[in-house]
């Protein structure tokens, strides 16, 4: 079972990724400037593909609809209820995660932010 859920996150997150490629981008919440350069500076020292992994998951299963304010809060920052989350499922947080990633980085920012990351990432693997 832990397969088949790994594999239903691989390849939702790869055709996610597509669509981002094609301009059909779903997502639309805006990430800050400053926002974008902490994001560049934690995909400098780490890859964290697993935390991608788990925030595209998060975003689709979760924030997929509107949600209770009071549930999942805009204005709780991203690192802490990814990590809540991933800690849920029982899942190890990546050390570079708890090290680096943006503290800054709102939940209402959290699409924008997977979309941001990706790009990044795709940027670093065409080189």
């Amino acid at each position: 079972m832990k397969h088949c859920v790994n594999l239903w996150q691989l390849l939702s997150s790869l055709k996610s990724e597509t669509m981002l490629c094609l301009k059909r981008d779903p997502y639309k919440h805006p990430l800050e400037d400053g926002h974008k350069r902490l994001l560049t500076s934690f995909f400098t020292k780490s890859s964290a593909d697993v935390f991608l992994l788990e925030m595209h998951e998060f975003l689709l299963l979760i924030l997929k609809n509107p949600k209770d304010e009071d549930t999942y809060n805009p204005k709780w920052g991203l690192k802490e209820t990814l990590v809540a989350y991933m800690d849920r499922k029982k899942l190890d947080i990546p050390p570079e995660v708890e090290e680096f990633f943006p503290e800054e980085i709102l939940l209402s920012e959290c699409t924008k932010t997977w979309e941001y990351s990706v790009l990044l990432r795709q940027e670093r693997n065409q080189r």
